[in-house]
């Protein structure tokens, strides 16, 4: 590709030399320069001096260099770029010189704190499980089709992620999944890849800090951005507290504590997996997991939201997902699962829940743990009698904020008064806080999600 055409829509603002010149590659380190490349001065990935880094590269072929704004231009026979964003350009002259891979193949980012890795894998066994030729590409690893994992000291790096998309493409693979951490969005290493759907397993972080928060979802929302088309869907996690600052564009929901494009209820937790009933609004399946947590119940969803839109049959959905076992891609850590009910219920009605918590007590050998979102426009008294049945049948009662209404928690006192005898604990996020709960259940111990029918109809309007 001769330079002037490579440079193209990129972040130059100075350039000394030829521009009718060809490049046969990039490179970021002397090492991996070859004749007619383009070598591209980032002191983050050499030890070198400048100086030395370049006259490294020339000695070795380069006939174009690039750097800073900081940096002088050296008195040697090659062009000289100048750019005032260095991975910026690294990003653009990387899809110039791969012919723009990602607007060719189809490619879904999946982004947030947990689960990335977990819900690549999981689109990948669909996708195997559909015949569909795919590439899961992580920070650290790609794979394409059935061969096995490549691994790479950052996959997700401009001048390695879109060789391997441009390498996928002339296989003939159609769909790509893309793991998008937040330090890849934040050093704009994704700057030039655009995504045909989008993925949030959650927007919070592990930072227990409003201002921390909000700038990781900040960074995060920028992912939005790179969709292809205003109709390109967006994944979200409807439980996560910050999924209300996600308006916008075509939202496909899922969760459990509020109703949303894809549910799961009646949830069994073992210590080798789980089993629950996924509802949409295409019809109701029984899946069975061979990996163990709720979280996994999550991720679950996800896939299952995003192989719906896509328009999948649901029964190779369940089996790719049957057939997924972590241990082909990620480790589950040293977590302790145990056998756990999960019933999801929008019932208000007194002597229905009061009949609710006779029929699980009668199941349950562990403990009661229920999970209530406190607002909306439920009434005071109704809160109060609420309040004195949780008391009567409960041994733990989470309080979450309703994500619709963010004022007082006043609900929350009254109905926190009538719980004399009931641990009262408070979470701001419903996805947080059912993780909370299965914790503090036990060991054959039951969770109640109360999810009241007011928070209900805001997601089945807003997401669907």
């Amino acid at each position: 590709m001769l330079l002037k055409e490579l440079l193209a829509s990129t972040p130059v603002y100075e350039l000394v030399g030829l521009r009718e010149i060809e490049i046969k590659g990039l490179a970021v380190t002397p090492e991996e320069v070859k004749e007619g490349y383009l070598f591209i001065y980032d002191p983050e990935m050499t030890q070198l001096s400048y100086q030395e880094a370049v006259k490294r590269a020339v000695e070795r072929g380069a006939v174009a260099i690039c750097i800073g704004q900081d940096q002088e231009i050296i008195p040697l026979n090659v062009t000289f770029i100048k750019t005032y964003h260095i991975n910026r350009f690294i990003s653009a002259v990387a899809r110039n010189f791969y012919n723009n891979p990602s607007q060719v193949i189809e490619l879904v980012g999946i982004t947030g704190s947990h689960g990335k890795s977990t819900i690549g894998w999981m689109i990948k066994s669909v996708l195997d499980a559909s015949n569909q030729d795919g590439v899961i590409i992580g920070s650290t690893y790609c794979q394409m089709n059935d061969e096995p994992c490549r691994l790479f000291k950052n996959a997700i790096f401009p001048l390695t992620l879109n060789p391997l998309l441009h390498e996928a493409i002339q296989k003939g693979i159609g769909i790509g999944v893309i793991e998008c951490s937040y330090t890849a969005i934040v050093k704009d290493l994704l700057r030039h890849i655009w995504f045909d759907s989008i993925i949030y397993t959650d927007l919070y972080t592990y930072f227990q800090n409003h201002q921390s928060d909000s700038h990781y979802l900040e960074i995060r929302k920028t992912l939005i951005d790179h969709l292809k088309s205003v109709n390109s869907p967006i994944i979200l996690n409807v439980d996560d507290y910050y999924a209300n600052q996600l308006k916008g564009r075509t939202q496909i929901g899922y969760g459990i504590c509020h109703k949303s494009y894809v549910n799961a209820q009646d949830i069994h937790l073992t210590p080798h997996g789980s089993r629950f009933t996924v509802k949409t609004s295409q019809g109701s399946w029984d899946i069975v997991l061979n990996v163990p947590g709720i979280h996994n119940v999550y991720n679950a969803l996800a896939t299952i939201a995003w192989c719906l839109k896509k328009g999948m049959d649901m029964e190779l959905v369940r089996y790719g997902l049957e057939n997924f076992e972590s241990g082909i891609a990620i480790e589950m850590g040293n977590d302790v699962y145990r056998n756990v009910d999960i019933y999801v219920r929008d019932t208000l009605d007194v002597d229905e829940l009061d009949a609710l918590y006779s029929q699980l007590k009668g199941r349950t050998k562990g403990k009661m743990v229920t999970l209530f979102p406190v607002g909306g426009h439920i009434d005071v008294s109704k809160y109060r009698e609420i309040g004195q049945i949780v008391n009567r049948h409960s041994d733990h009662c989470i309080l979450v904020t309703d994500y619709a209404f963010h004022g007082p928690m006043e609900k929350a006192f009254n109905i926190a008064q009538q719980m004399g005898n009931t641990v009262i604990g408070h979470e701001m996020d419903c996805y947080k806080a059912i993780q909370k709960a299965v914790e503090i259940a036990g060991e054959k111990g039951c969770v109640l999600v109360l999810s009241p029918p007011d928070l209900n109809e805001r997601f089945s309007d807003a997401i669907s």
